[in-house]
Formats: C-alpha cells, sequence, structure tokens
C-alpha cells in the first residue's frame, strides 16, 4: 500500500469517527432536550396530598395559575393527624411553637404548641411542585375546641 492510500485510509477512519462522535452528541442533545420536557410536563400538576380520612372540607379555591387552597376540620387529636401527614412520602412534618430558647449544655425549651407545618417540595431549576399542609387546632378565648384545621395549599407549574 502507497503512502498516499494509507493517508486517505487514516483521513478516512478519522472522519467516520468524528462523524459517529457528532451524531452521538447529538442524540445525546435530544435525548436530554427530551427527558428535561417530559419531566418538566410531569410537574406541571398538583403534587397528591392525601386527605385526612373523616376530615370535612369547609373551604377550598384557586387562588391564581398553578395553586390551590383546600380546608378541612377534623375532631380528631392533633397528634393523629400529624402522624397521618408525617408517613405520606417525601413529606416532612415540624412542630411550631410561640417560645422557643436553646441554652448551651441544656435541652431546647419549647413553650406554648401553635400549629404544624408539613411540606413536601419536589421542585426543580424552574420548576415549582410544592405542597404545605398545615394542622392547627382551634382555640376560642385560650380554651381548645377539639376542632383541629387541616390547610393544604399546593403550589405548580414552571
Amino acid at each position: 500500500m502507497s503512502e498516499k492510500q494509507e493517508r486517505e485510509m487514516m483521513q478516512s477512519t478519522v472522519v467516520r469517527a468524528a462523524l459517529a462522535l457528532l451524531a452521538l452528541g447529538v442524540v445525546l442533545v435530544v435525548v436530554g432536550l427530551i427527558s428535561y420536557f417530559a419531566y418538566r410536563a410531569s410537574r406541571n400538576q398538583p403534587l397528591d396530598v392525601k386527605i385526612y380520612a373523616g376530615a370535612e372540607e369547609v373551604m377550598s379555591g384557586s387562588p391564581g395559575e398553578g395553586e390551590d387552597h383546600r380546608r378541612y376540620v377534623s375532631n380528631d387529636p392533633v397528634e393523629e393527624i400529624e402522624a397521618f401527614y408525617n408517613r405520606q412520602d417525601d413529606m416532612t412534618c415540624q412542630r411550631q411553637y410561640s417560645v422557643v430558647q436553646s441554652q448551651p449544655g441544656q435541652e431546647t425549651r419549647r413553650e406554648g404548641y401553635l400549629y404544624t407545618r408539613c411540606i413536601v417540595d419536589h421542585s426543580w431549576m424552574d420548576i415549582t411542585q410544592y405542597a404545605v399542609v398545615t394542622i392547627q387546632p382551634v382555640v376560642e378565648n385560650d380554651v381548645p375546641t377539639g376542632q383541629v384545621v387541616i390547610d393544604i395549599e399546593r403550589f405548580w407549574g414552571g
């Protein structure tokens, strides 16, 4: 084989490899874009937040595009309702108090339970999808009525 033929064969192999890499790059970009838009479409709807069994709906509305707000009332203990929402996938709940004091070497003092806030957040990049559940005992004249309000606010879209 002549040197010219070897050079042409070598160039042909390099060109083929470059074209194959370019084609692979284009395929990866297309797959990435399809995946991104599919993910975005899947997040363009509200999260499915389960409703506490036996809770009675007292209000529902949609304050704006990509959000809704529902309110329920239950006569069950706050602890049972908290446990129900704490067991939902990806949801974290935290009790809120009117007084929280931490002192070095001592346990944090918490007094005056106000409400529990539970959050599940599937937001990513510029895509919003989260829900906030607020569990709050009803108090009239500083006396608990035995009822608990469950507020569910959901936000979605991008």
